[in-house]
């Protein structure tokens, strides 16, 4: 990709106007194709090497044998598999339904246009993006295709109809107006042109406007490759993924931002869905600011606490459906009903320092200096339970899972190639049950890799206790003296120690407390039934008045957890990434008999990883939200950041990369220094750490 000056676009673009332009980007690999000579071609080469392919075959049924599927019924005939993959794009979801999963894709409305030839138009003509316009334009016979992604599109059905063939809407003048003066303006030719066709029909699309790929947790030979907006675009690219996916049980690549399972049960009810869908046709151009947050549909999914919240100054995000607390505006703030005034609407987008950095800055040493109260209810919360539950979770999990009942231990699930496909906690609440914790948007695809290794005699059972169980962090020095009066049981660290859970009273609310935490400090997780939630908050927050207790939301947590080199899955860690190279080798056990991972963990043990994760710390000044780039000057070396944010407690701003391991070896006192860090075109100075800056010794979260 290269940057252009204005004047070098109207070279590779004549049609293009420059006025108010300021540069532009060159993607020369990109281009277009012929979508139905496309599909001939591969048609054609999947023939020649074997395959058949039926064409006005509907699959009427699949049939599973558990969780397995083991044929599809047409009208041709019952055809057993031992693969399915679901690619029947906007119908998807019908599809997957016949198998008892679910799948968040369906249809939206699309318009473009065709213009009539256009004299000069050059035949070598690239295509053109204008994201402020949030239109795109590409040659066709002498002439140009305009279309774009704005308000107001559609959701044209309920329930797609399966003999769906050619058939178009009509089209919509008023709602493509903006496009079509925006092109007018980008390009004055086209707005001289005569149009040839106008073309509104249906395309798939999903919450996000990203495809769905791999396996579903819900059946364990049932792939997806749905979705795709951006049509032929990414076919073979997709192609070798699922191949690969299918064949090698990876799809060769870090895909989790196309995994199908990265949408749960909340996102496939249709209200919801079709509300997600046209609002993300309307944003697919739009600037992804940091702190953008959905503005419809909201509030699907809510804490027992969010009210209570939202009238003390919660500013609410979204995660998963569910409204979680990102940070707490002052009273000055608040409007006469005591809520944050205009919302998270009032938050000014930004890759700066946004309206928030301050307040979120009060909650942070809060929580470092006295105590903070955070609603973590979002939490995707398992029991697993039977004769067979403490045998399928030693083969997945790299740790020792054989511990006394009420230990906690923190855990990766691995895969085959020790890929980490999950990074969580899971408590032993009695011989054959214990309790699995993760974030909010990998629960599905968590416990979807639990249950494709589950076995088939019923002597595991999987229970989701998300909705059931609402969760309480009390976190910071005064943690301990808060709750001790609300409690007979004994809190202290010697009858309660860090990473054990016990059954206990607090307030007049039965309470399963785990010792354990994300932000370095003493603490605990009150995991409560949902309808105790809200007397247990008020009991909590009255007794901390006087130690400083204080709300605090997600953006102060994670400000937190950096501060400690706590890892976030996802972010700083991925399937292709393993423990050791994650400098998590402290977690596994590779000799464990049975373990999935064990010969591919003996084996990087043995020869050590190829690459590690490093921590580094740029200036204050340095506003960073992962992806920039990491530049070591006169080596070659650069590294992709994954995720960076500010430490207040440091005063300096923290972000991990993965390095060769021959460029990760022991880091000095003081810090490596040397680095650069790519910000926006401007470099800054950054220093590699050893340990973590605050706390190296984890002695405070053992207090």
């Amino acid at each position: 990709v290269h940057l252009m000056s204005p004047g070098e676009a109207a070279d590779c673009f004549p049609l293009l106007s420059v006025t108010g332009l300021r540069g532009a980007t060159w993607v020369p690999s990109d281009g277009y194709a012929d979508p139905s000579q496309l599909t001939h071609a591969f048609a054609t080469g999947a023939r020649c090497c074997g395959v058949t392919i039926s064409e006005n075959c509907p699959v009427t049924d699949i049939e599973l044998t558990g969780t397995r599927v083991v044929a599809v019924h047409t009208p041709a005939g019952r055809l057993e598999c031992d693969v399915l993959v679901n690619a029947t794009g906007m119908w998807g979801a019908r599809t997957a339904a016949l198998a008892r999963a679910g799948l968040a894709v369906g249809a939206v409305e699309h318009q473009y246009v065709v213009t009539e030839p256009i004299a000069g138009l050059p035949a070598s003509l690239p295509t053109l993006r204008d994201p402020d316009g949030r239109f795109y334009v590409k040659p066709e016979t002498g002439g140009l295709v305009v279309g774009g992604w704005e308000d107001g599109t559609r959701v044209p059905w309920p329930d797609i109809p399966m003999d769906l063939g050619p058939e178009l809407f009509a089209p919509d003048y008023e709602r493509f107006e903006p496009l079509g003066a925006a092109a007018a303006a980008r390009m004055p030719a086209f707005g001289e042109a005569g149009l040839r066709a106008w073309i509104n029909g249906p395309i798939p699309f999903s919450p996000d406007a990203e495809p769905l790929m791999g396996p579903t947790g819900e059946v364990a030979n049932l792939f997806h490759c749905c979705g795709f907006s951006a049509g032929i675009a990414a076919a073979g690219g997709a192609g070798q993924a699922m191949a690969a996916w299918i064949i090698d049980g990876d799809p060769g690549m870090d895909l989790w931002p196309f995994d199908a399972r990265r949408f749960g049960p909340s996102h496939t009810v249709p209200g919801y869905l079709a509300q997600r869908l046209t609002g993300a046709y309307a944003s697919y151009y739009q600037v992804a600011y940091p702190n953008r947050e959905l503005t419809a549909p909201r509030g699907q999914r809510r804490s027992p606490l969010h009210d209570v919240l939202a009238a003390r100054g919660a500013v609410h995000g979204t995660k998963s459906g569910w409204e979680r607390a990102s940070w707490f505006a002052p009273a000055g703030d608040r409007d006469t009903a005591g809520r944050p005034a205009g919302g998270a609407a009032a938050e000014e987008l930004t890759f700066g320092r946004d309206s928030a950095f301050g307040r979120v800055g009060d909650e942070h040493r809060a929580v470092r200096e006295a105590a903070g109260l955070i609603d973590l209810t979002s939490f995707a919360k398992y029991e697993i339970s039977g004769r067979g539950a403490l045998a399928l979770l030693q083969r997945l999990a790299g740790a020792e899972l054989d511990v006394p009942p009420g230990r906690i231990v923190y855990t990766q699930l691995l895969n085959e190639r020790a890929g980490i496909e999950a990074d969580l906690t899971v408590t032993r609440l009695a011989g054959d049950r214990f309790y699995l914790v993760t974030g909010a948007g990998f629960g599905r695809h968590d416990i979807g890799f639990v249950q494709r290794h589950a076995p088939g005699d019923g002597s595991v059972t999987i229970t989701d206790v998300t909705s059931a169980r609402a969760v309480l962090c009390l976190t910071g020095p005064a943690a301990r003296q808060i709750a001790q009066p609300l409690s007979h049981a004994d809190l202290s660290s010697a009858a309660f120690p860090y990473m054990t859970a016990r059954d206990i009273d607090l307030g007049h609310a039965p309470v399963l407390a785990l010792r354990c935490g994300y932000t370095g400090e003493l603490g605990w997780e009150f995991h409560v039934p949902a309808e105790y939630a809200r007397d247990l908050y008020e009991r909590l927050l009255a007794a901390g008045a006087a130690a400083g207790l204080r709300d605090a939301g997600y953006r102060a947590l994670n400000s937190l957890r950096l501060e400690k080199q706590y890892l976030a899955w996802a972010a700083d860690i991925t399937a292709e990434d393993n423990p050791y190279a994650a400098g998590l080798g402290f977690a596994v056990r590779p000799d464990k008999p049975g373990l999935l991972a064990g010969p591919a963990l003996r084996r990087i043990r043995d020869t050590g990883p190829a690459q590690r994760l490093c921590w580094f710390t740029a200036g204050p000044e340095v506003v960073m939200h992962g992806a920039e780039m990491l530049v070591y000057p006169g080596s070659g070396l650069r590294a992709t950041v994954r995720s960076a944010g500010f430490g207040y407690t440091t005063g300096r701003t923290i972000f991990s990369a993965c390095l060769p391991a021959a460029a990760a070896g022991p880091v000095p006192d003081g810090g490596e220094t040397g680095f650069e860090v790519e910000v926006a075109g401007e470099r800054f100075p950054a220093v590699r750490h050893g340990a973590p800056l605050y706390d190296p010794a984890g002695a405070r979260v053992r207090g």
